[in-house]
């Protein structure tokens, strides 16, 4: 293990661990809290761990022993500037770091917040003990589900020893179903406990109806859980508010080269953990009187603490790793800020979707809104209609221009998103902007069953073709074979008779 992992001493961790422990009272286990069929816990748990990655072998998810080392970061590693929500106005946020796109920790969005006294371990539990949310996705793209009550009881169990363990990134939280047979609600609407913080009110991605990609996720998963390398899909900003726990965050600007950042090397995939483990003290080493990867390509360090929100711009690259029990609510959006580069993003990825956008703004600016006047939309749509003279792709410069090893420095700046860093890995988009929500996969999937006959018609004939070619030649060299046979008898009886015999 390179020392340059450790971000602080494994011993002043340790103590401050066991001093907070001491001071806590005995947190009972989701065991003595609910009942746990411990035979379908173990069957469930290992469905579930196949399914989500079947690349490791159900005894594999603690291989690399990742548990055994320290990934927190000191204080003085994090220097992203914090600001208190009630003392910026918008326009500020606006003006500092939405428009030149820099990353920012806003203090005081929870206030009020119903989530600050209900999303914890025991209330959850208790209200949604048996939902089964989502921990993952198989090899098709199909959500891989558990109830509640046992991912909670798998966390206290062989997620202390996993390497990367299973986590909760959910989008189908904010849906409602009535049950047929009574009047509760058979999916938990945490959206009562939560509003979205002043600055990132206005999603302009609103105006799309529900049929929008899934864009707000409901978050909670233990220690070295987390998502990987990647940005945002369709150009989107985010954020993200912690309401219990720690995250360690790694953000690297747009122009950041791909084989930088997300290099192909051996033992390193696409988790979290991995790559703090791997790529991170990589790029925090220097080389003399050289500067590091991380100092010259502006690599960003966050420690995010209970109560705080992650602004994190459109186009930047992040990882984020849990570094303790979190729980936690995040959004893509779009603003009137960053309309011009979303909408070409989706115009390009998603055109239905840009379509539908720009007949509601176009719409909106004859009327005007609740929230806006017409002028207001008048300037939006203009911009947009500004924006069809530029191609679908357009050559990036040299600054913002690296590729994979396999493609060229003057690839286009679209492509570059596209091959530099995955889209994210929560249900949203595929790296082709294909929408992997469940109605376009079931669409998808319809499609290819009516093309399937085609097909099996197809390939039955080749195979039909391929069987009478061999029986053609198995026939011909039959005949050769038996026409072989009779000379050679003929020419043996013809010396007999030569010989009177």
């Amino acid at each position: 293990m390179p020392p340059s992992t450790y971000s602080c001493s494994s011993e002043q961790t340790e103590n401050q661990t066991n001093g907070t422990k001491q001071n806590q009272p005995k947190v009972k286990s989701v065991a003595e809290l609910v009942s746990i069929d411990f035979e379908k816990y173990e069957r469930k748990i290992k469905n579930a761990k196949v399914r989500a990655r079947s690349e490791l072998d159900i005894f594999e998810w603690s291989k690399h022993g990742y548990a055994k080392n320290n990934y927190w970061i000191p204080p003085f590693a994090d220097k992203v500037p914090r600001i208190e929500e009630s003392k910026v106005s918008r326009e500020e946020f606006i003006e500092k770091y939405e428009a030149p796109g820099l990353p920012v920790v806003i203090t005081g969005c929870t206030k009020g917040w119903p989530a600050e006294v209900k999303w914890n371990r025991e209330t959850l539990l208790k209200k949604f003990e048996a939902y089964r949310f989502k921990v993952g996705e198989d090899d098709n793209g199909n959500p891989v589900r558990m109830q509640f009550k046992y991912y909670l009881h798998y966390l206290e169990n062989e997620a202390i020893r996993d390497d990367s363990p299973l986590y909760i990134f959910d989008s189908s939280f904010g849906k409602l179903k009535r049950s047929s047979q009574s009047k509760q609600y058979r999916r938990p609407c945490l959206l009562r406990d939560y509003k979205p913080p002043k600055y990132f009110d206005d999603d302009l991605f609103r105006f799309t109806g529900e049929k929008r990609p899934p864009y707000r996720w409901f978050v909670l998963g233990g220690e070295r859980s987390g998502t990987g390398m990647h940005f945002d899909p369709l150009g989107t900003s985010a954020w993200n508010t912690l309401l219990v726990g720690h995250k360690r965050w790694c953000l690297f600007p747009p122009s950041t080269p791909r084989k930088i950042i997300d290099p192909k090397m051996q033992g390193l995939d696409h988790e979290a953990v991995s790559w703090f483990t791997h790529v991170f003290p990589i790029l925090v080493k220097g080389n003399g009187q050289e500067e590091s990867y991380a100092e010259k390509f502006g690599m960003i360090q966050v420690l995010q603490k209970p109560g705080e929100t992650m602004f994190v711009p459109g186009g930047w690259h992040h990882v984020v790793m849990n570094l303790d029990f979190t729980i936690a609510v995040t959004q893509n959006f779009c603003s009137p800020t960053s309309i011009e580069h979303v909408w070409l993003r989706t115009r390009n990825a998603r055109p239905k979707l840009a379509q539908k956008l720009l007949t509601k703004l176009t719409k909106l600016s004859n009327v005007g809104g609740k929230r806006h006047d017409k002028e207001f939309y008048i300037v939006l749509a203009n911009k947009i209609k500004l924006l069809d003279t530029v191609p679908a792709f357009f050559e990036s410069s040299t600054s913002s221009s690296s590729s994979s090893s396999s493609s060229s420095s003057s690839s286009s700046f679209v492509d570059d998103y596209e091959l530099e860093v995955s889209e994210t890995q929560s249900e949203t988009e595929g790296s082709d902007g294909e929408c992997h929500c469940y109605n376009c996969k079931m669409k998808r999937k319809r499609k290819i069953r009516k093309e399937k006959p085609e097909r099996i018609k197809q390939r039955e004939e080749h195979e039909r073709q391929k069987i009478e070619g061999q029986q053609t030649i198995r026939i011909i060299g039959n005949k050769g074979k038996r026409n072989h046979d009779r000379i050679m008898n003929e020419d043996v009886r013809d010396k007999k008779k030569r010989k009177g015999i």
